[in-house]
């Protein structure tokens, strides 16, 4: 017993020395040299990498390990204004971080040409180097490579040209290399397994405009690689369309379906000067003539016909009663997919987007073959899924999601996961979620890790949140917290709600046609270690509502609440989320807990007293609905006064009087200019229509003329004044889905017309 206890303590020791050796701040000159010359080459803001705060603990995308930076990821982040004019390739600051094992740069723009030094330049321990849509164009270098330990080179979707350097496929170790969707020419290069190398996962060389007689190089990469992709080029040869492992589609190969036309390899090839490789193609054997029969008598071809149209016509009437049944239980508004379009959509090869930021993801698809099988932290399978939640049990549960469950999961290697599990009755509801994750990725959005079909069930990986939901990190017990915090600083809480704000301005604006989250609340607003937010419960997203997707019909049946309580579902307008953020916001002043995901007789009748008691001339309005937890002082009391006022436009009744997400972004940005510009609303300034004071009058005139009604997201509308007057209002319909700036923030001079929406 005595060992035990020894052994134990020397564990514990262990595993706190581990841990503080993991939070020390940066201790290499060199390093804090390198990360400074790369924040100004790049051009970086101040809100990711915070100029004299520690960039061990402080910086965003910075990993630090025993004082050094082991990692460096600017994926998703933005340049300054000034830098933003003259974007280029400058990462020299990347020489001096000697320890890094990651540099992730994807989807940050870096035009211009791969350096020469990477050459032999590049840190030795370097594993991950993910450039993937940065605009990086020119040719590679000969020797990339040869100086690190790269096991993963990502650099699809960039303007790369040339011939590939064969050296390239030399590095030992490389297991990954995507170079797919670039303009590379010339022969497919070709390589063999030598002595000491490893067998790696993928190469994918697709969408380029490779040439010439290929068979041999690709028998030589698969030594090298399980999986090869050199669809969509113009590779010519004979090939076995047996090997499930190689995927030769689009292509000029002989003895293959799925190929380009003949006409347009020998053009491509002419334009090359090549000789395009003329492979026979054998001969088909002579058919016997036909014999003569005796002909169909005429009668018998008239009842045939007659038959035949009959049946036709009972066919279509069938059709058009079918149709119409359908319409009348599963009219209305709404984004449905089937579930074969959802498969359609998802029966993509590795060649697109992936659909993770994490530079170790390979783009997954719907099928369980080994080729489409996800790859995250190298390749997942269901197997591997089932063990690292412990066979989805109970003690892995976090919650039932109305999408799917929610599961925690640990990989073999350590990491962390969130796996979601859906069943064959929420299949549907994946497509929109893929869709819109196979085409957009930002730092506002919890990332989506892979996807896995099993059967009748469907799995979504994301990134692990160490610091959960809003929920949790708002409302958990005095006992629960870290550092003996019993409630969130004001500082933190509108660091969240702008970074919220952030995530529906991606949405809303960046994204074409506009995407709407219809399930913003505590619970969807997720937290990493340092409380930045990444917005999740993306099963409900789909693109917003044209103004032409509705009739004058569905207006006036939404207006008087007759539709069926099947097809009320959240309204897929940016009006609606700005209101579901609004809930948020107060839930953040008042900690109020719940409110957010609450549309129950009490929480709205909550909205209506507590948005009647903000004042936009009165600081001392918010005394009684304020936080007691939240202790601020007299200058951040103005500014939790400023946010209330915000949440309470988000939250008007009538959605062509909410601001947009881009005036919300900016006034929780400037949460100071929304109050003090109060004193200024009845100067010229104020009404004149310029850009400078439309977003501030969008809440101080539009609070002025804001009834005292909540609305719920059914189109319900509560009056709290002693007189109703009548709207034909459905909520979120008809004239909010016109983008104008007139109905997502109205000019002042508008505010006081009776707007019918």
């Amino acid at each position: 017993m005595p060992h035990c206890r020894l052994l134990l303590a020397a564990v514990a020791l262990l595993g706190a020395v581990a841990a503080a050796v993991a939070q020390q701040p940066l201790a290499s000159p060199s390093d804090l040299a390198g990360l400074y010359s790369l924040r100004a080459s790049l051009g970086l803001r101040a809100r990711e990498w915070p100029a004299r705060a520690d960039p061990c603990t402080a910086w965003a995308g910075v990993t630090c390990r025993a004082g050094r930076v082991v990692g460096v990821s600017v994926a998703g982040f933005r340049r300054t204004r000034l830098a933003s004019r003259v974007p280029a390739f400058a990462v020299d600051g990347l020489r001096n971080l000697t320890a890094l094992e990651l540099f992730n740069a994807s989807g940050f723009p870096l035009p211009g040409k791969v350096p020469a030094w990477f050459s032999r330049g590049l840190p030795p321990p370097l594993a991950v180097l993910d450039l993937r849509y940065a605009a990086v164009n020119g040719t590679l270098p000969a020797d990339l490579g040869s100086s690190g330990n790269l096991t993963r080179l990502l650099l699809s979707g960039n303007s790369l040209s040339g011939q590939v350097p064969e050296t390239l496929l030399s590095v030992k170790g490389l297991r990954v290399l995507d170079l797919s969707t670039n303009n590379f020419t010339g022969e497919l290069p070709s390589v063999s397994l030598g002595a000491g190398d490893v067998a790696a996962s993928l190469f994918n060389i697709s969408g380029n405009s490779l040439y010439g007689v290929a068979t041999h190089a690709i028998g030589a990469l698969k030594t090298r690689f399980r999986l090869v992709d050199v669809s969509s080029n113009y590779l010519d040869g004979n090939w076995n369309g047996s090997d499930a492992t190689v995927d030769v589609s689009v292509n000029c190969f002989s003895g293959v379906s799925g190929q380009r036309r003949r006409v347009d390899c020998e053009d491509f090839y002419r334009r090359e000067g090549v000789r395009l490789v003329d492979f026979p193609v054998p001969t088909p054997l002579p058919q016997p003539s036909p014999e003569k029969r005796p002909g169909i008598s005429k009668n018998v071809l008239i009842g045939v016909l007659a038959a035949a149209a009959a049946l036709m016509v009972m066919f279509l009437v069938a059709l058009l009663f079918c149709l119409t049944r359908r319409r009348q239980r599963g009219g209305g508004r709404g984004v449905e997919t089937n579930e074969e379009g959802a498969r359609s959509m998802r029966r993509r090869d590795s060649s697109v987007n992936p659909v993770a930021s994490s530079p170790v993801a390979v783009s997954p698809s719907a099928d369980a073959t080994p080729k489409d099988a996800i790859a995250v932290f190298g390749e997942l399978t269901y197997e591997q899924l089932v063990h690292a939640t412990g066979g989805f049990g109970d003690d892995n549960l976090l919650k039932y999601g109305h999408s799917g469950d929610i599961y925690h999961g640990v990989l073999e290697n350590g990491a962390h996961v969130i796996v979601k599990k859906i069943g064959v009755k929420s299949i549907n509801k994946v497509s929109s979620e893929l869709d819109f994750y196979s085409r957009y990725s930002h730092e506002r959005i919890v990332p989506l890790l892979g996807h896995l079909a099993n059967n009748d069930e469907e799995f979504l990986s994301y990134k692990y949140m160490p610091k959960a939901d809003l929920t949790n990190a708002l409302h958990k017990k005095p006992v629960d917290t870290d550092e003996d915090l019993h409630s969130l600083d004001w500082i933190t809480r509108l660091k969240i709600a702008t970074g919220v704000a952030e995530a529906m301005c991606f949405l809303h604006d960046e994204c074409s046609p506009p995407f709407v989250h219809r399930d913003i609340q505590a619970s969807s607003v997720l937290l990493d270690d340092k409380f930045e937010v990444r917005l999740g419960s993306m099963s409900n997203i789909c693109a917003q509502q044209s103004a032409g997707s509705q009739n004058v019909f569905s207006r006036i049946l939404r207006s008087s609440k007759s539709l069926d309580k099947n097809t009320s579902g959240p309204p897929a307008t940016c009006s609606y989320d700005v209101y579901c953020f609004g809930k948020v916001i107060l839930e953040l002043v008042t900690g109020n807990f719940g409110v957010s995901g609450s549309n129950d007789a009490c929480s709205e009748e909550w909205l209506a007293n507590t948005t009647n008691r903000i004042s936009t001339s009165d600081k001392d309005s918010i005394a009684n609905i304020i936080d007691p937890l939240l202790v601020v002082d007299e200058d951040h009391l103005e500014e939790v006064w400023a946010v209330a006022i915000v949440a309470k436009t988000c939250l008007n009744p009538k959605p062509s009087r909410r601001p947009s997400a881009r005036y919300v972004l900016k006034a929780l940005e400037n949460p100071l200019r929304v109050v003090r510009a109060g004193s200024r609303s009845n100067s010229a300034r104020l009404r004149s229509s310029s850009s400078r004071s439309s977003w501030q009058s969008a809440f101080l005139q539009g609070n002025r003329y804001q009834s005292y009604e909540v609305m719920s997201p059914s189109g319900r509308m509560l009056d709290r004044r002693s007189s109703v007057r009548s709207h034909i209002s459905g909520g979120e319909a008809s004239s909010s889905f016109k983008r104008s700036l007139r109905e997502i923030a109205p000019d002042p001079q508008v505010l006081d017309e009776d707007v019918a929406v």
